[in-house]
């Protein structure tokens, strides 16, 4: 019996019966192409044209000592393969043919060890359990199993039946005997057009074929490395090469019309199959900035061509610049969809699907869950990445004996192939701008010359086979791992539940595309789908219609593309380009604003009053904010922006994402700007855009429009959860006069105590980003009829995890870190923020545990610095922000001074605000860790009647906040912070800032989470 609950654990009942219990139509579609390896295995006779007479070369190939577990049971089984002798006719197309053989059996055992593991560790333990083994030790016992299943077979030997395994085996099999076979075929009938094309003489015969690598396609094909006696190698590609082929045509006509040095590999283009020049990579290290130019200009090329998949395995660094060696998705078309709501014209996912940087040319980081996980890179210009990989591996424990186990774990990131290799700062700023010359250099030709390009498509792209990519591959090799575990293939019906778990990833791009991926994997194929660039009908790779179709072609798709090419895009795409190379690197160099020079001789001119200058740079950012929303996949759906998605990790890189929901990086940081600005400018177009965020926001709360899983998917912190979101639409709808979003906010406080209670109390994160300091803060500035009932109990939890252990991860994060964001100072602020609010019986145990909060941030503290470390880890690290410095301690200690009155903690909280007003400027212009932040911190130090500081704050203002330092840093490239549109490290943050400035009355703190009604 099939539990939808095990297998499909992200499904409610509804969608499972929607989505999942349709696809039983197709079972039996399935289990045929498991039934027909039966008849197909037993209709292969050997080939009657010759024999390899390979028994010694597979008995000597079985004898191998075992390099992993089970090594021999899975050779025993590929040696079936030798017995159809399926390279007797083409003896002479190998130097040995017993060589050969050997190769088509290790391209077998690869493919069966895929599947053969998780059954025998399977079988072995249940053998040792039911006492089926013989021997004194577990290593003995294991080489027992191992004879005698190289005998019988295994599930002889463990009394399991693997009944799927066996069909499993058959197909492999057959697709490896049919593959090779149709390879030595087209081989033997190219040899003439091989000689002529790529200088390979007739005679010349392949010592090798390829390894197993690559992935399977249509029945088992693969792309093969063939090498020949002679030393040379082509590239055999068993599905259609005319993009690579029209690829020549393009890149030639480019060089010639515009100078550039776009490469490309010689192509011999046949019937649904080809080949392909074969070209080493070479080390570009010493002609990086040439090699960079180059690829801005295959990056335009490749952009206008609507390209992807351009990650660093399909595109080769040489001498001569990058060679694009995989171009089956250039002109890709846009993602199928059946739903049935119509996706909005332009939305963001179609955009950076659409942008440079899907493409997949630029960085691409694939990152593990948590600030702290490790990150790959798959990008072609990307880095090795850092830390563990997020792609877990199956390890074994106990090998070699008949306890052996199988784990999932992660593993340091693998070694790659970088193109930059490790280089200084400024050198990676370097080669990011020679990237973005030769993106320019394209762009601007083709925008000048559209006719001339639109031409070249039509002559070179009217008779193309694109390939679809409906699903990322690493998803697919996710569903192949689940169905190869044991209990997958005993037993077709939890094979085919696992199997339907891809439609999980298309809930609206139609049910027979599902249907054909369903049965594409059961041939443990990674699905492969093309599409006519004329054409608008979905085919598999055999170029059968499968009943999808696109809404345009391919190649109506690209030329329309070309209609829209303007300086505005341009720089869209300029800056994802410089946000890849800037984002790895903190930015926290300003330049102090110069006083004006006077003018010799003559009256000087009028000069702007700040205010104006200030709003003139609100009004800019704002419009700009404007320009760059787009909609989101569906069109009643709060708008969004594509931007870098922050890490709290210094090093990791910022990859280009469509904007979330939350209030750190996500749209609801922009729509708050915007609402201050529409306030302060009176500007119809800013309140609007903000009111279409907030406003769908608040209906969806108002009438509980949502699912709670989804809630529970946001999170409920402060900077990355739900309660940031109430914050500001609570926050917007004060400054707008929308009373409806404040009460929304208001209602919808149960939320964030609902999801809190939810959760065992061991796993509360503390702090401040994603943790119980951040709601409790973002409960007590919302208010409300809810906000007692939900301050309580949060600030009862927080206490309670304070008196811990010191066992649980949250607890010990918190007590090792002194900061706003991540530490003591953020619990210590929100627990003394929330004390007037809490029942009189709760404050005693509030204040002793602030007083003890208090006492271990002393252990912060360097008399001798006369400052507060960040983290015990590191002592000497002096940091200077909000997040993790001086600045968050002297926001706590202020509100802790309202509780306790103690002269002492305002004497610590004056050190703390000497200390930032000594180190805290000319960093940069964020709220999170720089310049913003620290100024609205000493605004709200000022308000609550510490040291005098209003002059400070002016000096500050005047040196270092001016109009002329804002516009430089914006159109500084190398920072990382001027490619973003976020609140807390980004544009809408500045907006905010500002409005600040000019209108006191109206203040929003996103760093305190209080706006001035609240004060």
């Amino acid at each position: 019996m099939i539990s939808p609950a095990e297998y499909y654990p992200e499904f409610n009942s509804v969608e499972f019966e929607e989505t999942i219990t349709p696809l039983a139509q197709f079972d039996g579609e399935v289990t045929a192409v498991l039934r027909d390896s039966r008849a197909g295995a037993a209709s292969r006779t050997p080939d009657p044209g010759g024999r390899t007479d390979g028994v010694g070369t597979v008995e000597e190939w079985l004898r191998g000592s075992e390099q992993y577990p089970f090594q021999r049971v899975v050779r025993t089984v590929a040696a079936a393969l030798a017995e159809t002798d399926p390279l007797a006719s083409f003896a002479d197309l190998f130097a040995d043919q017993r060589a050969a053989l050997v190769q088509l059996l290790d391209r077998a055992e690869a493919r069966l060890r895929e599947v053969y593991t998780r059954p025998l560790v399977a079988a072995i333990n249940h053998a040792r359990e039911n006492g089926c083994l013989q021997g004194a030790t577990p290593g003995e016992r294991y080489e027992y199993f191992v004879e005698q299943s190289g005998r019988t077979s295994f599930t002889t030997g463990s009394d399991l039946s693997f009944p799927v395994l066996q069909d499993v085996t058959r197909i492999i099999l057959r697709n490896e005997t049919d593959s090779i076979r149709e390879l030595c075929t087209r081989l033997g009938a190219d040899r003439t057009a091989i000689r002529d094309t790529f200088g390979i003489d007739t005679t010349d015969q392949l010592v090798s074929f390829g390894l197993s690598e690559g992935d399977t396609h249509h029945h088992g094909r693969a792309v093969s490395v063939l090498a020949f006696r002679s030393g040379k190698r082509l590239v055999y590609k068993p599905r259609d090469v005319s993009c690579e082929a029209a690829y020549v045509t393009i890149a030639g006509e480019l060089n010639a019309r515009l100078g550039t040095g776009l490469v490309s590999a010689t192509v011999l283009e046949r019937d649904r199959y080809g080949y392909v020049e074969y070209i080493d990579a070479e080390d570009v290290s010493d002609i990086s900035a040439e090699f960079l130019h180059a690829s801005g200009e295959l990056a335009a090329v490749l952009y206008m061509l609507n390209a992807r998949d351009m990650h660093f395995e399909n595109i080769l660094p040489t001498r001569c610049g990058p060679l694009p060696i995989d171009l089956e998705t250039i002109l890709h078309p846009e993602r199928v969809h059946a739903g049935p709501i119509p996706e909005a014209t332009g939305n963001a996912y179609t955009s950076i699907a659409q942008s440079i940087y899907g493409i997949g040319i630029l960085p691409l980081v694939v990152a593990g869950k948590g600030d702290d996980a490790g990150h790959v890179d798959l990008g072609f210009l990307g880095d090795q990445g850092r830390g563990n990989s997020p792609f877990k591996s199956m390890q074994f424990e106990d090998p070699y004996t008949d306890h052996i186990s199988l784990t999932f774990q992660t593993a340091a990131a693998a070694k790659r192939r970088t193109v930059v290799n490790a280089l200084t700062e400024d050198e990676v700023h370097d080669l990011g701008q020679h990237m973005a010359d030769g993106f320019t250099k394209v762009y601007r030709a083709v925008m000048a010359d559209p006719d001339s390009w639109t031409a070249l498509l039509h002559k070179t792209a009217t008779n193309l086979r694109i390939r679809y990519v409906h699903n990322a591959t690493a998803l697919y090799a996710q569903t192949l791992r689940m169905t190869s575990s044991s209990s997958a293939l005993e037993d077709t019906a939890p094979y085919l539940a696992l199997l339907k778990r891809i439609a999980i990833a298309s809930p609206t791009s139609g049910r027979q595309i599902v249907r054909s991926e369903i049965r594409q994997l059961a041939e443990r194929d990674i699905p492969y789908f093309t599409v006519a660039s004329t054409d608008t009908a979905l085919t598999d790779g055999e170029g059968t219609a499968i009943g999808a179709t696109f809404d345009r072609s391919p190649l109506d798709l690209a030329l329309t593309k070309v209609e829209h090419v303007s300086e505005f895009d341009l720089g869209e795409q300029l800056r994802l380009i410089h946000s890849a190379f800037a984002s790895r690197f903190p930015d926290n160099h300003l330049t102090p604003a110069a006083s004006p020079a006077p003018v010799q001789g003559g009256p000087s001119p009028a000069v702007p009053q700040p205010d104006d200058r200030l709003i003139a740079l609100v009004t800019e950012l704002s419009d700009h904010l404007i320009a760059t929303s787009l909609p989101d996949r569906y069109a009643h759906m709060p708008r969004t922006w594509i931007g870098p998605r922050a890490s709290a990790e210094a090093d990791r890189p910022w990859p280009p994402c469509v904007l979330g929901y939350d209030l750190y990086t996500g749209r609801t940081g922009p729509a708050l700007a915007l609402a201050a600005a529409g306030r302060l400018l009176d500007d119809n177009r800013y309140r609007d855009l903000s009111a279409q965020i907030f406003s769908t926001t608040a209906e969806i709360l108002a009438t509980q429009s949502f699912e709670i899983r989804n809630i529970q998917r946001v999170g409920f912190g402060g900077y990355t959860g739900m309660a940031g979101i109430l914050f500001a639409l609570s926050t917007a709808g004060k400054l707008l006069g929308e009373d409806s979003w404040t009460q929304a906010a208001q209602g919808a406080v149960p939320l964030i105590v609902d999801q809190v209670r939810s959760l065992p109390p061991g796993q509360l994160p503390l702090d401040v980003i994603s943790g119980l300091a951040g709601a409790l803060s973002c409960m007590t500035a919302i208010g409300g009829p809810h906000a007692d009932a939900a301050i309580t109990p949060l600030a009862s939890l927080l206490v309670d995890a304070l008196q811990g252990d010191g066992s649980d991860d949250g607890l010990r994060s918190a007590l090792a870190q002194s900061g706003f964001a991540h530490g003591i100072s953020g619990i210590l602020h929100a627990l003394s923020r929330a004390h007037p609010h809490l029942p009189p019986g709760r404050q005693p145990l509030v204040e002793s545990t602030l007083a003890d909060m208090v006492g271990r941030l002393h252990d912060f503290y360097d008399p001798g610095e006369g400052n507060w470390h960040s983290s015990l880890d590191r002592p000497g690290s002096f940091s200077t922000g909000w997040c993790h410095g001086a600045t968050g301690i002297a926001l706590a200690l202020s509100a802790y001074g309202t509780v306790s009155g103690d002269d002492e903690v305002v004497r610590l909280r004056d050190k703390a605000i000497d200390n930032m007003l000594r180190h805290g400027f000319g960093r940069n212009l964020t709220w999170c860790h720089g310049d913003l932040g620290n100024h609205d911190a000493l605004t709200t130090l000022a308000d609550c009647g510490g040291t005098s500081l209003r002059a400070e704050i002016a000096e500050i203002e005047q040196r270092w906040l001016q109009p002329e330092t804002f516009a430089r840093k914006l159109g500084d490239t190398r920072s990382r912070y001027a490619h973003t549109n976020s609140l807390l490290v980004g544009t809408a943050g500045i907006v905010l800032h500002l409005v600040n400035r000019l209108d006191p009355t109206s203040r929003v703190s996103p760093t305190t989470f209080v706006a001035s009604e609240d004060r």
